[in-house]
């Protein structure tokens, strides 16, 4: 695959308060922590240079995060307004995400599992789904 460049940003969806692009797995969202020579903030600047708000830290209002080496869709708000809904909704957990991870090789039998699992740092019940 070739590395992501400023023009190859995909947008799924546009509305009035809403821009959801297709973030790839090779990119970060900003440049504040970690100087990278393209990030999606950096990309949304050159597709859409008139919808930045320079009043916010990215220019851009993130709704949710995705981590440098994950892809998919990205809802980006663009007014206060539809950010505070977007946010609400993650909140109150009426919007929710959906991880599918694909792998090379099939686990041994023995490293399937299904259900709760625990960390130190975090404990959650997942509604997890096996095909294998």
């Amino acid at each position: 695959m070739e590395p992501a460049t400023p023009e190859s940003l995909s947008v799924l969806y546009q509305s009035a308060d809403f821009v959801v692009v297709n973030k790839r797995w090779d990119l970060r969202l900003d440049s504040k922590l970690w100087p990278r020579p393209l990030t999606l903030q950096a990309q949304l600047n050159q597709r859409f240079p008139d919808l930045a708000d320079p009043g916010t830290c990215h220019g851009f209002r993130f709704c949710h995060q995705l981590d440098f080496s994950t892809s998919g869709a990205l809802c980006v708000a663009l007014n206060r307004a539809a950010a505070g809904r977007a946010y609400r909704c993650f909140k109150e957990r009426i919007v929710t995400k959906a991880y599918v991870a694909l792998g090379v090789k099939t686990p041994s039998l023995a490293r399937r599992s299904c259900g709760s699992w625990n960390t130190a740092r975090t404990a959650a019940t997942l509604p997890l789904r096996c095909c294998c």
